[in-house]
């Protein structure tokens, strides 16, 4: 009589066992790539809608020959007296020109808070950026330094000059240094 073999369906438990561990190797190796992939997308939207919101503010004191703020806020009411910009920003029409967003003000553009982990540190004593009607940048050049927990190798940022335009920059160390360092506050 001839013998008839079954064959096994399913898995054994060590096979089962073997692939959740391949498993488990392969996502701890994958996730700190995929975490540097997010933070580099969440920094680079960052720059994007500043730049946004800074050309808007230029376009708009050359269009309406106003003088157009655009600041660093914490309540997207009033701008704030700060270096960070990660809390929000707007840009106005500053119509009686104090520098200040007033009630009747155009509001041109609010930027919202950014993503926890990112932060956008402006130079020393430049608290926000006033365009004049013909597209200048009233006072000296500034520079906007993007950083994200990545740390301040990866750190980027946006130079305005007085003529108003922005171009992408890098940062000196010590404005790297001081943006990381502000990614909690």
């Amino acid at each position: 009589m001839i013998a008839l073999k079954r064959a096994s369906k399913g898995v054994t438990l060590v096979e089962l066992i073997m692939v959740t561990a391949i498993l488990s190797v392969l996502a701890s190796v994958a996730y700190p790539a995929f975490a540097d992939l997010r933070q580099a997308g969440a920094a680079r939207s960052a720059r994007s809608e500043l730049t946004v919101a800074i050309s808007q503010a230029r376009s708009t004191a050359i269009m309406q020959r106003q003088n157009v703020i655009a600041c660093p806020t914490s309540d997207h009411m009033r701008c704030s007296q700060d270096l960070h910009w990660q809390h929000g920003w707007l840009v106005f029409v500053d119509e009686n020109r104090n520098r200040e967003h007033d009630d009747g003000e155009t509001l041109v553009a609010s930027g919202q808070a950014l993503p926890a982990g990112i932060a956008v540190l402006s130079t020393r004593g430049r608290y926000q950026i006033r365009y004049q009607p013909d597209g200048t940048a009233d006072g000296s050049n500034m520079t906007l330094t993007v950083c994200d927990r990545r740390g301040t190798s990866k750190a980027s940022s946006l130079v305005m000059n007085n003529s108003g335009r922005l171009r992408l920059g890098t940062p000196s160390p010590a404005q790297a240094a001081a943006a990381c360092a502000a990614i909690n506050n």
